[in-house]
This record gives C-alpha cells, sequence and structure tokens, in this order.
C-alpha cells in the first residue's frame, strides 16, 4: 500500500501535465505529497491535470481561501467536494508552472485523473462568489456552484467545466477576453461595482448614445452606466420615479454613474457623457464621479452632483425651489441658475 500510495504520489508531479510538459518530482516532494494522502484513494485522487511540485492541493474551505490569494501559486487544486460560505478570492500574478519566463496564467483543477490524462472524479465547489482578480485564470474539468465576478482580462472555462450560476465581469473588455467554452447555467453579463453596493444587480450598462436614452428613460432602472465616453448629439430625458436598489420600499432614488470601479470602491476609470441637453425629470438624481459636459437642466427636486463629478456647463433649476433642493458639491464650470 505505500509503495502504491508514493507511486501515485510521484505521478502526480512526475507524469500529470496536461500541457504536455514533463515534470520531475524531487524524493522530498513525493514524501509531502504521500503524507498529504491518508489512504490510496485520496493519493489517486490527487493525480490532477497539470499539478507539479509548486501547486496548491487542498481539501477543506480555509486551504483553498489561502490558495487561491497571492499566497498560493499557479495552479490549486481540490480533492473532494469544497463547500466555502462567504466569498473566495482568486488574486495575485502567476506564470505557467510557477516560471516567470513563462507566460501569466492561473488554474483552477476541481478535479482528477490518472496518469494518462483521463479524468477519473469531478468535484464541485459551493461558494456565493468567487471573484477573479488573477489574469489569464482557467477553470477546467469541474464545477463551479455560485456566482463568477471576473475583474482581470482572460478568463477561461474550458469545454468540460461549469459554471452553475453567473458570470459578471467588471467591463466589456474584460467580457471580450474571455473564453467561455464550458456550461454556463446562469447570465453572461457586464456589472458595475457601485458606492452604494458591492454588485449593482439591477444596473443598466451601457456604452453607446442610443443606449443611453433608454437606459434613462422611464424604461431604465434606477441606476444607469456608461463603460466609455458618450456622445449625444440631442437631448438626454432621465425620466421616471425610481428607489434605492430598485426596491419600492427604500425612498425615492436614481442615479448615473459615468465610471467603474474595484471591489473596494476606489475608481478604477471616469467617463464623460457629451450631450447638449440633459433634462432632469427623476426626483433625488445623482451623477457621481464622472463627467457631463452639457447644460443640465433640473425639472425635479433633490438633483444632487457629488464632489468627485463635474457638469461642464450650465445647470439650470426650473424653479427657486428645486435650486433648494440641489446639493452640489462637484464642479460646476458654468453658471447655476433659475431659467424657466
Amino acid at each position: 500500500m505505500k509503495f502504491k500510495a508514493l507511486l501515485a504520489s510521484t505521478l502526480l508531479v512526475g507524469s500529470l501535465a496536461a500541457c504536455g510538459t514533463d515534470e520531475k518530482a524531487s524524493d522530498e516532494t513525493a514524501e509531502k505529497a504521500t503524507a498529504q494522502e491518508s489512504t490510496e484513494t485520496k493519493t489517486e485522487i490527487a493525480e490532477k491535470a497539470d499539478a507539479v511540485t509548486t501547486a496548491s492541493i487542498v481539501n477543506d474551505a480555509e486551504g483553498l481561501k489561502k490558495a487561491a490569494s497571492t499566497e498560493g501559486t499557479w495552479i490549486f487544486a481540490i480533492l473532494n467536494d469544497v463547500t466555502i460560505d462567504d466569498e473566495l478570492v482568486v488574486a495575485g500574478e502567476f506564470h505557467d508552472k510557477g516560471d516567470a519566463a513563462n507566460p501569466i496564467y492561473r488554474k483552477f483543477a476541481p478535479y482528477a485523473q490518472d496518469e494518462n490524462h483521463n479524468v477519473t472524479a469531478r468535484y464541485t465547489l459551493t461558494v456565493p462568489k468567487m471573484t477573479v482578480q488573477s489574469e489569464n485564470f482557467k477553470v477546467q474539468a469541474g464545477t463551479v456552484k455560485g456566482d463568477v465576478y471576473v475583474e482581470a482580462k482572460g478568463f477561461t472555462l474550458t469545454a468540460d467545466a461549469t459554471i452553475d450560476g453567473n458570470i459578471y465581469y467588471a467591463s466589456e473588455d474584460l467580457k471580450a477576453t474571455a473564453v467561455i467554452e464550458g456550461k454556463v447555467t446562469g447570465a453572461q453579463e457586464v456589472k458595475v461595482a457601485s458606492a452604494d453596493a458591492d454588485v449593482v444587480t439591477t444596473a443598466s450598462i451601457v456604452k453607446d448614445g442610443d443606449a443611453l436614452k433608454k437606459a434613462a428613460s422611464k424604461e431604465g432602472n434606477w441606476i444607469f452606466a456608461i463603460l466609455n465616453d458618450v456622445t449625444i448629439d440631442d437631448e438626454l430625458v432621465v425620466a421616471g420615479e425610481f428607489h434605492d436598489k430598485g426596491d419600492a420600499a427604500k425612498p425615492i432614488y436614481r442615479k448615473f454613474a459615468p465610471y467603474t470601479q474595484d471591489e473596494n470602491h476606489n475608481v478604477t476609470a471616469r467617463f464623460t457623457l457629451t450631450v447638449p441637453k440633459m433634462t432632469v425629470q427623476s426626483e433625488n438624481f445623482k451623477v457621481q464621479a464622472g463627467t457631463v459636459k452639457g447644460d443640465v437642466y433640473v425639472q425635479a427636486k433633490g438633483f444632487t452632483l457629488t464632489k468627485d463629478a463635474t457638469v461642464d456647463g450650465n445647470i439650470y433649476y426650473a424653479s427657486e425651489d428645486l435650486k433648494g433642493t440641489a446639493v452640489i458639491e462637484g464642479k460646476v464650470t458654468g453658471a447655476q441658475e433659475v431659467k424657466k
């Protein structure tokens, strides 16, 4: 039994390289792998694609969190189904085979295979949220049951892998770099983090003028955002009554978010909406972080311009009362006055 365990552990680091690279394990590595597995079955389970001497191979939630972090390695694997009750963050920059001379690459291997690279077992990671911050990160062969939030380019889901949930991208550019060959049971869409919530689940997120007009209308949502600079040649009307987070039990509130930010709410990019006239008819409407280049006509109470936002133009109010309810903390390059 010990001889078989040692042999299988040696195969783990010596012959199981799905990308075609031969890996040789030292006696010390083989001994560590053998000690990690208490039975012959567990040792065989540890035989994973691309598993090498630098792999983080775990079988519980805490071990997986560390393995996925900046303290982990270029590849991390699980030996069984694992459930995590909170967020799993895949962070850090790694290179293929742990060699800085190789391309940037990282991989999660929720499966086992034999010495001929045939998958012998597939495992499921159950997690409410997996946030991917490592570039060129691949999920192969097994299943992630939960939502995946992609904040780095080059995310890959192989043909034999599954996301039993949604994939949310921090931008259209990141979505464009993703390679999704496997099964995704939920949505695949762009979602921008906001200062009001960790993720805007009901946002209208657009990148052109026509889409922005619809997003700002009464057909849109409580928050709408742009992912790049946008120019509109005619009037943009912000209309309709909405509530914070789209919840009717919450206060009336609407927001325009011409920016993106990271998971810590640090703004990563600011965008400019160029428009001859923006007419605000939605109550408690806020412009945050980016720039509106053009004149803003306020026809509803509670208009707000945050301190990190700019109106490169004039703000005209339909009455003194409406002007009195406005909160202008940001920069206004032109006039602020009542104009009926």
